[in-house]
């Protein structure tokens, strides 16, 4: 029997898709926030780029 409430291909509840989603997108926040900062010491120390 399939369960009306589970969404096609993955299997998940909105709910529980919604959850992973979410999980992902601070992730990817987290992931951003790092390489921008990153890239601005590299910019600050990295005297051939000045």
């Amino acid at each position: 029997m399939e369960d009306a409430e589970k969404v096609y291909p993955t299997g998940l509840t909105p709910k529980q898709a919604e959850e992973i989603q979410d999980g992902l997108m601070w992730g990817t926040r987290i992931y951003f926030g790092i390489a921008i900062f990153a890239h601005i010491l590299a910019y600050l120390y990295s005297p051939w780029l000045h």
